[in-house]
C-alpha cells in the first residue's frame, strides 16, 4: 500500500509543481513582468534545487565514468526555451559524453535517487525544528525542502537517456516472470518502512505547495479586481 501512496503523492508534485509555475507565472505577468522575468525570478528562488539537481547528474556521471563537461545552474538559452510561448522553465544542464544504457539510466535519475532521501532527512529537520519552536531554522529548512522538492523530477533529456535501461529491465523482469521468478517482501520488510518515509516527505511538498497555490490565487484575484 505504501508504494501506492509513494506513486500518488509523486503525481499530486507533479500536478501542483505545474500549477505553482502557472501561478508564479500569471502573477509575474500582471505586475508587467515578461516571460524572461518568470524564468529569472524562478531560477534564483529555487536556485538550491537546481544545485542539487544539476549536481547529483554532475558526480553520477563522474562516478559512472563518463567524461563531463561544463555544468550550468541558469537557463543559458532563454529565447530557444520560450519558442512556442512555452510557458515550461528548463533550469541549468550538465554536459556529458555520449552514455550507454546503464549510464544512462543512473545519471538520468540521478536527481530522483538523490532528492527522496534529501527530502525524508530535511523533513526529519522541519518536525524537530518545529518541535524546538525554532522558527529560524524552521524557515531555512522548509525553503530548502521547498525548492528541492520542485526541483528532482528528471526533466524530458533525463528521462530519454533512462529509457534504455528501463526497456532492458523490463524485458529481462517479464523473462523471469514468465519463467516462474517471483520477489515477494513480506509486511515487514525494511523496504516498506522507506517507502512510507518517502510518501510522507513527498506529501508534505505536496501540502506546501499547495499552500503557495493558494496565497497566489489570493494575489492573482485582488490584482485582477483592481484593473
Amino acid at each position: 500500500m505504501s508504494f501506492i501512496y509513494v506513486i500518488l503523492s509523486l503525481l499530486g508534485l507533479l500536478f501542483t509543481k505545474k500549477k505553482l509555475t502557472s501561478e508564479v507565472s500569471d502573477f509575474v505577468r500582471r505586475l508587467g513582468g515578461s516571460q524572461r522575468a518568470v524564468i529569472v525570478i524562478w531560477s534564483i528562488f529555487f536556485l538550491p534545487g537546481t544545485i542539487v539537481h544539476e549536481l547529483s547528474h554532475f558526480l553520477t556521471a563522474a562516478l559512472f565514468g563518463a567524461r563531463t563537461g561544463k555544468i550550468e545552474i541558469f537557463p543559458e538559452y532563454l529565447e530557444e526555451e520560450l519558442e512556442g510561448n512555452s510557458s515550461r522553465v528548463v533550469l541549468g544542464s550538465v554536459q556529458t559524453q555520449k552514455l550507454n544504457p546503464v549510464q544512462g539510466f543512473f545519471v538520468g535519475t540521478a536527481p530522483f535517487i538523490t532528492g527522496l532521501p534529501l527530502l525524508i532527512w530535511l523533513a526529519s529537520l522541519l518536525v524537530d525544528s518545529y518541535q524546538a519552536k525554532n522558527t529560524g531554522i524552521l524557515l531555512l529548512e522548509g525553503y530548502f525542502f521547498f525548492t528541492i522538492a520542485n526541483s528532482f523530477f528528471p526533466s524530458w533529456s533525463d528521462i530519454k537517456q533512462a529509457v534504455p535501461f528501463v526497456i532492458i529491465s523490463l524485458f529481462f523482469g517479464l523473462v523471469a516472470w514468465y519463467f516462474g521468478f517471483q520477489l515477494l517482501l513480506s509486511s515487514e520488510s525494511s523496504l516498506w518502512i522507506v517507502f512510507d518515509s518517502f510518501w510522507k516527505a513527498i506529501s508534505l511538498s505536496v501540502i506546501l505547495n499547495l499552500v503557495f497555490i493558494g496565497i497566489f490565487y489570493i494575489l492573482l484575484s485582488i490584482l485582477r479586481k483592481k484593473r
